[in-house]
C-alpha cells in the first residue's frame, strides 16, 4: 500500500486540505462492552483493512503518497455519553474537525460510553472509504466485540478504483470541465440576503434526524414498486418538493439534486466489503411547477439516475479527476476546490436497506446514521440508511446558506409529501 494517490484520491486529498472532507457514521449499540475490548477490535480492523494502515505523506513538488511507515494504531476517544441526542452534537464537531492524515491512519473513532447503551462514532477520509464502507466497519467491529468465535477474515489489498475501471474510450475535455455548474443554487439565492455569507467564517453546520417506523419504510417500499420508481426516487421528490414549497415560487423553478451512486458491481473486479470510495456523483436537475406530481418527479428521478449507467457516465468522476490534475498541473496550478462545483440544492445519500443484522451476540444495533461534511456551497444533505425496515435520517444544514426553521420546514413538508403519497389512491 506504498503508492502514489490516485486522480481521484489526490482530487480528495487537495479538496480535503481546503476544508475536511469527513465520512462519518454513529451506530447506536444496545448493551454493554469494555473498552479494552473495542481496542481489540479496531486492531483488528486495521489488520483486516488495507487502508487504515497508511497515512498520507508528500513527496517533491508535493505529491501526496500512502505511507505504511510509522502509522499508530487507530486514534480511539471514550467520553461519557450524555442523553439522546449527545451523538448528534458529537457528529457536527467530527465532521468538521480535520483528520491527522500525515500522522495517523485515516480513520478515528469516538465512544459515547455508558453501561446500557453506547454511540459508536466512526469517522474517515473520504478519499479511502464511502458511506457502504463505513457501514461494513461498525459491522466488523461489533462482530469482533459481540461475536467472538465469528470467522477473521483479512480482506486483499485491491487496486485504487481509478485502475479497476471498465476501458472507456470517451475522454473528458476541457471544455467539459468549463461547462460545470457554477451558478448559485436557488435554495442558497433563497436566503442569501437574510444572511450575508462571510468567507472567514467558520462552517456553521447544524444536525438534525428522524426516522420512519419499520410499518411505514415497508409500506413506502411496497407503493414505491407499485408506482415502477425506487425509494430513492421518492425520497428525491419528497425533498425537491419540500424545497419548492419553502421557497414558495409562483414561476417554474429548476432543482439540482446530487446523489452518490453506488458503482460496487460495475468495476472489472470483485470488490465486495473492502474499504474504498467506491461511488459516483451525478447531478439531476428538476423543473417543478405548483401542479408537479409526487410519482411522475419520483420516476423522473429514477429514470435520469438509470441514464447516467445507459449513457456510459458511471465513471465521469474518475475521467473528470484525471483532466482537472492533468490541466491543472500543466498551468502550475492547484485544485483545492475542485469538488465544489456550485449550483446544488440537496444531496440525498441513501444507502438503502443494509444487509447488516441487529444482534451480534448480547449487542443489539438499534439505530444507524450517515452523513459527510460536504463542501462549504452546499446547503441541505440528508443522509438516509434502512435498518431491520426502519429507515434513519440525517440532515445536515450549513446555517449561512439555509436558516434552521427554513431547514425543518423543507424536512416537514418533505415527510408530510411522501407519508400523502403512500396513502394516495393509486
Amino acid at each position: 500500500m506504498n503508492r502514489i494517490l490516485t486522480a481521484s484520491e489526490h482530487l480528495m486529498w487537495l479538496s480535503y486540505r481546503n476544508s475536511p472532507e469527513n465520512v462519518t457514521l454513529s451506530a447506536t449499540i444496545k448493551g454493554s462492552f469494555t473498552i479494552d475490548l473495542l481496542t481489540e477490535a479496531l486492531a483488528w480492523l486495521k489488520l483486516r483493512h488495507s487502508r487504515l494502515k497508511v497515512k498520507i505523506v508528500t513527496l517533491h513538488q508535493n505529491q501526496p503518497q500512502f505511507s505504511l511507515e510509522n502509522v499508530p494504531p487507530i486514534p480511539l476517544r471514550v467520553i461519557e455519553r450524555r442523553g439522546e441526542e449527545h451523538w448528534c452534537r458529537e457528529m457536527v464537531e467530527e465532521l468538521l474537525y480535520p483528520l491527522s492524515w500525515s500522522e495517523e491512519p485515516l480513520l478515528r473513532v469516538l465512544l459515547l460510553h455508558s453501561s446500557d447503551v453506547s454511540n459508536l462514532i466512526i469517522t474517515f477520509h473520504h478519499c479511502i472509504g464511502d458511506g457502504l464502507s463505513g457501514a461494513y466497519l461498525i459491522r466488523d467491529i461489533l462482530q469482533f466485540i459481540g461475536e467472538p468465535d465469528s470467522p477473521r477474515e483479512l480482506l486483499p489489498d485491491l487496486p485504487p478504483v481509478d485502475e479497476i475501471i471498465p476501458d472507456i474510450t470517451r475522454n473528458w475535455v476541457e471544455e467539459d470541465l468549463d461547462n460545470s455548474i457554477k451558478a448559485e443554487s436557488i435554495l442558497t439565492a433563497t436566503y442569501r440576503n437574510n444572511h450575508e455569507v462571510n468567507s472567514s467564517e467558520t462552517f456553521p453546520l447544524r444536525l438534525f434526524h428522524w426516522t420512519l417506523s419499520s410499518a411505514e419504510t415497508t409500506k413506502l417500499v411496497a407503493r414505491c414498486r407499485e408506482e415502477k420508481t425506487s425509494v430513492h426516487g421518492a425520497l428525491c421528490a419528497a425533498f425537491l418538493l419540500g424545497i419548492a414549497a419553502e421557497i414558495k415560487s409562483q414561476e417554474e423553478i429548476i432543482l439540482r439534486c446530487h446523489t452518490p451512486v453506488n458503482i460496487r458491481n460495475y468495476l472489472t473486479i470483485h470488490v465486495g466489503e473492502n474499504l474504498g470510495e467506491y461511488i459516483t456523483r451525478p447531478v439531476t436537475a428538476h423543473r417543478l411547477s405548483q401542479k408537479t406530481d409526487f410519482w411522475d418527479l419520483a420516476r423522473e428521478v429514477k429514470y435520469k439516475l438509470n441514464q447516467v449507467v445507459a449513457e456510459g457516465k458511471l465513471f465521469d468522476d474518475v475521467l473528470k479527476a484525471r483532466a482537472l490534475l492533468s490541466s491543472n498541473s500543466k498551468k502550475g496550478e492547484e485544485t483545492s476546490d475542485a469538488r465544489d462545483i456550485g449550483g446544488i440544492d440537496i444531496v440525498i445519500t441513501n444507502l438503502g436497506n443494509l444487509n447488516i443484522k441487529q444482534q451480534f451476540g448480547k449487542l443489539q444495533l438499534q439505530e444507524f446514521y450517515l452523513m459527510a461534511t460536504g463542501t462549504k456551497s452546499l446547503p441541505l444533505f440528508i443522509g438516509v440508511a434502512t435498518l431491520q425496515e426502519k429507515m434513519c435520517f440525517i440532515c445536515r444544514y450549513q446555517e449561512s446558506l439555509v436558516p434552521g426553521t427554513n431547514a425543518y420546514n423543507i424536512k416537514n413538508i418533505a415527510m408530510e409529501q411522501l407519508l400523502t403519497a403512500l396513502v394516495e389512491v393509486g
